[in-house]
């Protein structure tokens, strides 16, 4: 029988994750960084290559109505799953498509304002990659803005004996594929119990076994046992998206974008000294010991004279991107611990706390006012880094993505919680999801009562058995685990659902 899966792992389901680095709304982020303009704000067409369960692109399209969105898989249970969210949430501007690679170059296909791959590149053979970038170089605009997520060098370096290990071992004896996976990984932390100085000389490759054993083994099978597993140095990649006339715009993990923020001042100076970008980045992984990237490349867009960015700048719309107690001006970064400056950085999370704002807007507020135009600039992109606030979408069209957005959310949480896993919620302010944990799930469905929802959540998360851990403990007790909820029910009422329906995620 043909291998339609070519090396991929084809036999497990894919885990239902959400990819807030593909939203169109932060890569045009991205692009505003690097003082380029690139891609449209609305009519767009928009392509997921390897869209997995289709997740993330359904959620997209609720929130963005007016793009055109494309999710492609060859995996046709990821299909039948996509398409039946997509239904179940009445959207009418996304398709999905079983299609591989070289299927999709066949393909009449709408020219492409933006394409995503996340978990694809490093998972899949030369001959792949190769048809997705003439996929790229055949169908996407110029100007388009193309992401990319892959494994990296050098960081991932001492990992890769580890993963040829597990896979070498997985295909000895009978059994589905994640009795295969738990079976590698037991013997891998035998030979590491017994002394095996591969793990006591590479201490990334022990911490990875142990890390790996808290992950849900459908997820360790894609992530680890496909025939091709490749970390790439970002040159190398960078080469290879140069020769389909793409050039590197900035990171989607915004953080990576500021230096004083990723590298120490004497490692900086080396990095700034480099005059070529793409070895320059390369550097900046070795500095850090980068282990993965979201790369933002662009299709010949031009770079903005900076009164242009400036203007582009004061029309773009930002939000919180967490409840305002939840803030942070304190950060553990690959530079070290980083404080910021409260009296410069604090005023933009007070004003956006009360309602989205241009930077304009923002400029004006009574709590802004007194920054100049340069600290506030500093104080905005300064909180995107630090995940406190991300770029949102115009006011103009908000009614009609929340009405869009408003139907996906229902379709979602009318679903039972499978497990105690995150969730994704639409915003039509952000144009993105919003993630709500297990517990904040339930009460979604409980009355608009604290106590009264405390109560019942505690109630059926003791009947179900459910675990819950509080920092490194597990909650055994019924005592326990009704005080841990009650602590999170106010977290939420006071808290999590003023934001969420500041974010129009909730009503």
């Amino acid at each position: 029988m043909q291998d339609w899966g070519e090396g991929y792992v084809v036999d497990l389901d894919y885990t239902r994750g959400y990819f807030r680095e593909l939203s169109p709304a932060l890569l045009r982020y991205v692009a505003l960084l690097a003082g380029i303009d690139a891609a449209p704000a609305e009519s767009y067409a928009y392509v997921e290559l390897g869209c997995g369960n289709g997740y993330s692109t359904a959620l997209h399209a609720a929130a963005n109505p007016r793009g055109r969105f494309t999710g492609v898989d060859f995996n046709p249970t990821h299909i039948l799953n996509a398409r039946q969210l997509a239904e179940e949430a009445g959207l009418d501007n996304v398709r999905f498509l079983e299609k591989s690679f070289a299927e999709l170059l066949g393909e009449d296909q709408e020219e492409a304002d933006f394409v995503a791959l996340h978990g694809v590149w490093s998972w899949v053979g030369d001959e792949h990659r190769a048809q997705i970038l003439e996929f790229m170089r055949r169908r996407m605009k110029p100007g388009g803005l193309a992401y990319l997520s892959y494994n990296c060098l050098p960081g991932l370096a001492p990992v890769a004996p580890l993963q040829r290990l597990l896979n070498e071992h997985a295909h000895l004896g009978a059994g589905d594929r994640i009795e295969k996976v738990r079976r590698s990984m037991a013997f891998a932390a035998r030979l590491q119990q017994a002394g095996a100085k591969f793990f006591t000389g590479n201490p990334l490759a022990a911490s990875r076994l142990e890390s790996m054993g808290r992950h849900d083994p459908h997820y360790l099978a894609h992530e680890y046992y496909n025939a091709n597993w490749t970390p790439f140095y970002h040159a190398d990649v960078a080469r290879q998206l140069a020769g389909a006339k793409f050039e590197y715009a900035g990171a989607a993990t915004l953080l990576d974008n500021f230096a004083q923020f990723v590298l120490k001042p004497e490692m900086a100076k080396i990095v700034g000294e480099i005059p070529d970008r793409a070895l320059a980045e390369t550097i900046k992984d070795y500095a850090r010991n980068q282990v993965f990237r979201r790369d933002v490349y662009a299709r010949g867009a031009p770079k903005l004279p900076q009164a242009q960015m400036e203007a582009k700048l004061a029309r773009t719309r930002f939000a919180l991107a967490r409840p305002r107690v939840s803030c942070q001006l304190k950060a553990s970064t690959p530079a070290g611990e980083v404080t910021l400056d409260a009296a410069t950085y604090a005023p933009v999370l007070d004003v956006l706390a009360r309602a989205p704002m241009t930077f304009e807007e923002l400029s004006r507020s009574p709590e802004c006012a007194k920054l100049e135009h340069a600290k506030l600039r500093q104080a905005v992109f300064g909180m995107t880094a630090f995940g406190n606030v991300l770029p949102a979408l115009r006011a103009d069209g908000e009614a009609e993505r929340h009405e869009r957005t408003t139907r996906f959310n229902r379709a979602v949480l009318g679903t039972p919680p499978s497990g105690p896993s995150d969730r994704y919620l639409a915003s039509p302010v952000l144009g993105a999801g919003v993630a709500v944990n297990f517990i904040d799930q339930l009460f979604f469905a409980e009355p608009r009562d604290e106590a009264q929802a405390a109560s019942n959540v505690a109630a059926k998360i003791t009947a179900s058995g459910t675990k819950l851990r509080k920092g490194d403990k597990v909650l055994e007790t019924p005592a326990e685990i009704e005080s841990f909820i009650q602590e999170r029910a106010r977290f939420f009422f006071s808290s999590l659902l003023p934001f969420l329906k500041l974010l129009r995620a909730a009503d």
